[in-house]
């Protein structure tokens, strides 16, 4: 895979919309239009680009 586009993975975000009183977590995975996000609670839910903020 290009290193492009795996430049998320492993960042901190912020989801736009809590989910069940999470916001909180870390880029694991990279699928093109969704990322699948480690929640600080531990789940681990998939989201589109659009519905988090990637923390530099």
């Amino acid at each position: 895979m290009n290193d492009i586009e795996n430049t998320a993975i492993g960042c901190f975000c912020t989801l736009i919309d809590e989910w069940r009183g999470n916001s909180e977590g870390e880029i694991i995975e990279d699928y093109d239009m969704q990322y699948v996000v480690r929640l600080s609670s531990g789940y681990e839910i998939t989201v589109n680009r659009d519905d988090v903020v990637v923390c530099n």
